[in-house]
């Protein structure tokens, strides 16, 4: 469950020079070479409609070549689809208990998906890697373990409930929603850990921001770089607070029969999540150009 966003650089400026002639041009010639680099330095290339359709399918490979991004997808398609069965179970009989169904079976499948969860959780255990880098604030090190043992526990937890719900005559003596609410709970965890993390990681990054906005005048690949960096974490913090409530309600011992949360709350909540989730990842894959 940990995210590990992709920080792009842009490419520095380039200077344009001009080429110089073999012989002295007059006053006005040089002006007029002057104006025309002045102008092509302003000129930005344009891509070609082919070039846009080979840049969205190579952005469109490392999505799909990565697991976390794919359940992203899978994750707003559920929640686009309980949406389109809210707006139309009063006027469409038959499309809207379809298209919720289609919702349900999407829910499942992304507990399957999380069966890879469990041996990243692990990793990070092992290694820090989810609170890695040259951080001074040793809390983000520490918020990083939090994350990682909340996510040890959660997973398993997730995965017995999601078995019983589907195989409840072999497991007639565990109950599916107790544990998922016990998993809903380490969740929680790890979201205060998450956005107490992204929000001391913006304090360094800010000062750092700073401290290269006084050295060097105009745009430089760092400074962008801690910019974009800054952003996915305010993203991120965005994220965690729309998962908060849901969160909570799934956490509770009655969530199923009893919730704290309207189905439109929680929901709605989700869908906004999703959509959060689906523009930072797609700015996360951008590369500043």
């Amino acid at each position: 469950m940990s995210e590990i966003d992709e920080i792009s650089k842009s490419s520095s400026g380039e200077i344009i020079s001009c080429p110089s002639n073999g012989s002295s041009p007059s006053e006005e010639s040089k002006l007029e070479t002057l104006t025309e680099c002045r102008d092509s330095s302003k000129k930005t290339p344009t891509r070609t409609r082919s070039e846009k359709i080979d840049r969205f399918l190579s952005l469109y490979c490392k999505w799909a070549s990565n697991s976390l991004l794919t359940e992203r997808g899978i994750k707003m398609l559920q929640w686009t689809l309980w949406l389109i069965s809210q707006l139309t179970k009063d006027k469409y009989k038959n499309l809207s208990p379809s298209v919720r169904k289609v919702y349900s079976d999407l829910s499942m499948m992304r507990y399957v998906l999380r069966l890879y969860g469990m041996p990243t959780a692990i990793e990070a255990i092992r290694s820090g890697s989810w609170g890695a880098g040259a951080w001074k604030d040793n809390r983000i090190k520490q918020l990083g373990s939090v994350m990682a043992y909340s996510m040890a526990v959660f997973y398993p937890l997730e995965h017995v409930a999601w078995a019983q719900w589907n195989m409840p005559k072999l497991m007639p003596k565990v109950d599916g929603n107790k544990l998922s609410a016990w998993s809903c709970r380490f969740w929680l965890v790890y979201i205060l850990a998450e956005m107490a993390s992204a929000v001391l990681k913006n304090r360094e990054l800010e000062s750092e921001l700073r401290c290269i906005d006084k050295d060097v005048k105009g745009p430089n690949d760092e400074a962008l770089a801690i910019a974009k960096s800054m952003k996915m974490n305010k993203l991120q913090i965005v994220r965690d607070i729309l998962f908060t409530g849901p969160c909570i309600n799934w956490a509770l011992d009655e969530w199923a029969t009893n919730p704290w949360l309207s189905e439109n709350w929680c929901n709605g909540l989700s869908f906004a999540e999703a959509l959060t989730c689906m523009y930072q990842s797609i700015y996360s894959l951008q590369d500043d150009k």
